[in-house]
């Protein structure tokens, strides 16, 4: 019985626990550990400096490289990464590096000490960083496409409205004349004819031409769908990145983490809020103020949702005020005027309203009342 129950008494001092402890922490690290670092989602391996191999990875890790994973080996690692063991061998670490490997210099990385006997090694694409920058610059461009296609829309529309009266009397006055000059005289000269009958189908063309843009945009309605309103706000915040940074302004987002739907045309939401952001930042470079900011808040109502736009830059005058929403009415010296009054089309499609108020201290603020879907799971409100 002695000669089995003096190694537990051995094993069970505390000199001897922690030098165990420590033979363990040199093999491998302690499991919590490795799950917090996987937690952090990112691409990370746990290095063994002393077995020259890979003690751990996180999911993320295998996605990036998925043939080199947790027990193979440094070499093995290092020819997936040329210029891993340049960096490793070089000088000791005593803060984190950071490093371009891989032959087309592909990935980010960063190489730091974990603990005496591994180092914890970081990689992100950089393909994927491109590959992300191009979406958000495609979106950009699909923005812009899309609001300049439905601006000539609205245009068009705006123009036949007017246009489509006058056309009409100069088309039925030049019938007129042709009709009173043939009375006249026996036989109208054939040229003075033809010049009539021109004149009578250009006018007619026109009026052709502007009745086919009407149609194309009536053609062209709003696809509406379920939408997340919140992640659209903050899409819709990220396309202003270089605005943002070129006017010196601060965006503050006082946004719900939560889900807040509504049903509407996607495209549509995002440039109204883009050209309300637009017009913000304006207001701010017409007038600056010492501490430029836009603000854009989501507030969540009985039965509806509220977007709203603000500034802190000049404001808007009575007579400004008075012409805000008028087609070709516009306070930039190289304005169209048609920006707000696409915007207010554009909200009114969706049975919603468009607004705006002055602020107490400086500024406006656009408001943008939308109707919320609630879910079956949420109770209705009273």
């Amino acid at each position: 019985m002695m000669r089995t129950a003096a190694p537990a008494r051995i094993l069970a001092s505390p000199a001897n626990a922690v030098r165990a402890t420590q033979a363990i922490s040199t093999t491998a690290p302690p499991p919590e550990a490795c799950e917090a670092l996987a937690q952090l989602g990112d691409a990370l391996a746990l290095i063994d400096r002393r077995a020259l191999k890979l003690r751990w990875t996180s999911p993320a890790w295998l996605t990036l490289l998925p043939e080199v994973g947790a027990g193979a080996s440094l070499d093995a690692l290092e020819q997936a990464l040329p210029g891993l063991a340049a960096a490793r061998c070089a000088e000791p670490l005593h803060a984190a590096k950071r490093l371009c490997l891989g032959d087309k210099q592909q990935w980010d990385a960063q190489l730091a000490t974990f603990d005496t006997h591994h180092l914890l090694l970081r990689l992100s694409d950089r393909r994927e960083v491109s590959r992300a920058m191009q979406r958000q610059l495609d979106d950009r461009e699909q923005l812009l496409f899309t609001s300049r296609v439905i601006s000539v829309g609205e245009m068009a529309t705006t123009l036949a409205h007017e246009l489509n009266q006058p056309i009409g009397a100069a088309a039925n006055l030049l019938r007129g004349l042709r009709s009173r000059l043939a009375r006249r005289t026996d036989a109208l000269d054939s040229n003075e004819s033809a010049a009539l009958d021109r004149a009578i189908e250009q006018v007619m063309f026109a009026a052709r031409v502007i009745t086919r843009i009407r149609e194309f945009t009536h053609s062209h309605q709003p696809k509406h769908k379920k939408l997340d309103l919140a992640a659209l706000l903050r899409a819709s915040a990220s396309l202003l990145d270089w605005d943002l940074r070129r006017t010196g302004a601060k965006l503050a987002l006082e946004l719900p983490s939560q889900e807040v739907h509504v049903r509407g045309d996607e495209v549509m939401l995002q440039q109204v809020v883009v050209n309300l952001m637009r017009n913000a930042l304006d207001a701010l470079r017409s007038d600056p103020p010492g501490d430029p900011k836009v603000t854009l808040q989501l507030a969540i109502r009985p039965g509806e949702v509220e977007v709203q736009v603000r500034d802190n830059g000049c404001g808007l005058g009575d007579d400004a005020a008075a012409k805000l929403f008028v087609p070709f009415a516009s306070s930039k010296p190289s304005g169209m005027g048609i920006g707000l009054s696409i915007c207010r089309s554009f909200v009114e499609l969706h049975q919603g309203r468009l607004w705006f108020s002055r602020n107490t201290d400086r500024g406006a603020t656009f408001h943008v009342s939308l109707p919320r879907l609630v879910s079956k799971s949420e109770s209705p409100a009273v």
